[in-house]
């Protein structure tokens, strides 16, 4: 294996780890210790992103998503041949964040895993639908400010972190908003029950998928 593509499976698993480390911390200190609410938790989800895209964009493109490697790959942005390490990487550092949280702060919030509110009566046809359309738009915006080649890339970290900001705050106490398959698979499996995390699985894919696919057809005549 060649050391610039160990490089760059290791900061997917650096980045990984740090985006469900915070993002995921954020659900569990607010319950344990300040209620920073679904402001505090956006703005913690958002800022980490920006900062893991920021470090670390210029070696691996800082996707710390299955779902965005799989689209990336799709649009030529990405190797094939790189998508399974990335992948590998992405879920190392999510089930490592995960248990890390679950061991440094114990078993509460379920873990910081992102979950449908049932309790106001979302069903998980209704998450997985939102978690399409976030992770659609999510994907949108990472396409036109980081793929298009009149776009600023150095400076797509903050479109992509205000992005994701907005979304947690909006839509993660209702719908989890995770818009990343590794952003739900660590605390899921530290929860230790995987009931929605098909949701969270299923919505972000096709979601960015799709979200690509549009891309080349609203930015076809400037490519």
């Amino acid at each position: 294996m060649k050391s610039s593509a160990l490089r760059k499976y290791l900061c997917e698993f650096i980045g990984t780890f740090s985006l469900v480390f915070f993002a995921a911390g954020a659900v569990m200190v607010s319950v344990v210790y300040s209620n920073i609410g679904a402001l505090g938790s956006g703005l913690i989800s958002g800022g980490i992103i920006t900062v893991v895209i920021f470090s670390f964009g210029q070696i691996s493109g800082a996707h710390v998503n299955p779902a965005l490697s799989l689209t990336a790959a799709f649009l030529g942005e990405l190797e094939w041949r790189l998508v399974p390490g990335y992948v590998l990487a992405q879920v190392a550092g999510s089930i490592l964040a995960g248990f890390s949280l679950l061991w440094l702060i114990g078993p509460v919030a379920t873990t910081g895993a992102n979950i449908p509110n049932e309790a106001i009566g979302v069903t998980p046809m209704v998450a997985l639908v939102i978690e399409f359309f976030l992770s659609f738009l999510l994907m949108w915006v990472i396409c036109g400010t980081a793929y298009h080649h009149r776009a600023h890339m150095e400076l797509a970290a903050i479109p992509v972190g205000v992005t994701v900001g907005i979304e947690v705050m909006l839509m993660g106490p209702y719908a989890g908003a995770a818009m990343n398959p590794a952003r739900a698979l660590g605390p899921y499996l530290a929860h230790g029950d995987l009931t929605h995390l098909w949701i969270y699985t299923v919505g972000p894919i096709l979601g960015m998928l799709a979200g690509g696919l549009v891309y080349r057809y609203t930015h076809a005549e400037s490519a």
